[in-house]
């Protein structure tokens, strides 16, 4: 679920040393609320005898909290709880069978993530993250509700404005295996502007307005992936459903105090996909497709980061 999370948690270290490149501090604790304004979904086909169903609620929250192990100089080990709540209200009326079953039942998203980078050189790096979460309406762990995901990253500062990163991804999530390449670009454009392609998840364009105000123009691919228990009557007792956006936002991240920031975000969400697989499935043999409207996107959040002194001691 949302696999850029985990990506932005690796590129937050990524030129921790590099010179003369903007540099920014990782967050190691956040709570974090996101909404998603009232928007419709259409069953497909779209037709007289399938369902339309209004969405009213769509809120993510997150909580996320570190705890760095190792802090050395060529050194950072360190591991990430995190806990996700998708939540969903529907309109008045009549609703379709999944958005119902949605509408009673939260869907979860808890796990740990772990963090190793290495400093081989001034201008190298090596970064492994691995992950192991669930994600499912129940709390009951199996191969078709939980995740495990590893990802590792080359890094190397090519010049005084430019970083560029080679890895790749290994995902088992709810019975379904991905294997595929990364790759990351990080150039700073001028003193106060630095653009990021952190590939295949998200681009961004950050302006560092003065210290302690980022002002951040991103475009990100959201995927996530929930096991279903008993959804649909006459389906299998556990299914998948998958969801694909891309997100168009601008951040506004402030400093309240050295280690104590606060973001907001506003943007605007255009569905990929929307729909529900047997376990192990692919979009293919889907069980069911939705057509999600577009819908505007909002979000507030608190968090933490290493005090300056000492992470620029690092």
């Amino acid at each position: 679920m949302r696999l850029l999370l985990s990506f932005l948690f690796l590129f937050l270290t990524i030129g921790v040393n590099a010179q003369d490149i903007i540099t920014y501090r990782p967050k190691v604790v956040e709570f974090t609320s996101e909404y998603l304004s009232n928007y419709e979904a259409y069953e497909k086909p779209v037709g007289e005898n399938n369902s339309i169903s209004s969405i009213a609620k769509d809120n993510l929250l997150r909580v996320r909290l570190g705890v760095p192990l190792i802090l050395k100089e060529k050194t950072l080990f360190g591991f990430q709880f995190k806990y996700y709540k998708q939540s969903y209200g529907v309109g008045t009326g009549q609703q379709g069978e999944l958005f119902n079953f949605l509408n009673n039942n939260h869907l979860n998203n808890a796990g740990l993530n772990f963090l190793y980078q290495r400093n081989i050189s001034k201008e190298k790096k090596f970064s492994l993250i691995v992950l192991t979460e669930l994600a499912s309406d129940t709390w009951s762990i199996n191969r078709f509700s939980s995740r495990y995901l590893a990802m590792g990253e080359y890094s190397k500062q090519l010049n005084e404005s430019t970083i560029v990163g080679y890895g790749g991804v290994v995902n088992y999530a709810l019975g379904l295996l991905n294997i595929y390449p990364t790759f990351t670009y990080k150039k700073q454009l001028s003193d106060k502007i630095l653009f990021e392609a952190i590939l295949p998840s998200s681009i961004n364009l950050r302006y560092h307005w003065k210290k302690g105000t980022y002002f951040i123009y991103q475009t990100e691919l959201v995927n996530w992936r929930f096991n279903l228990t008993d959804a649909l009557k006459n389906e299998a007792h556990l299914i998948t459903l998958q969801r694909a956006d891309i997100y168009f936002k601008l951040k506004l991240e402030q400093e309240i105090h050295d280690w104590l920031w606060m973001g907001i975000d506003v943007g605007y969400v255009h569905n990929l996909t929307y729909f529900t697989v047997n376990p192990g499935d692919r979009i293919k043999k889907a069980i069911g497709e939705y057509d999600i409207k577009d819908s505007s996107y909002l979000r507030f959040s608190i968090f933490m980061v290493p005090p300056r002194k000492l992470w620029d001691s690092l």
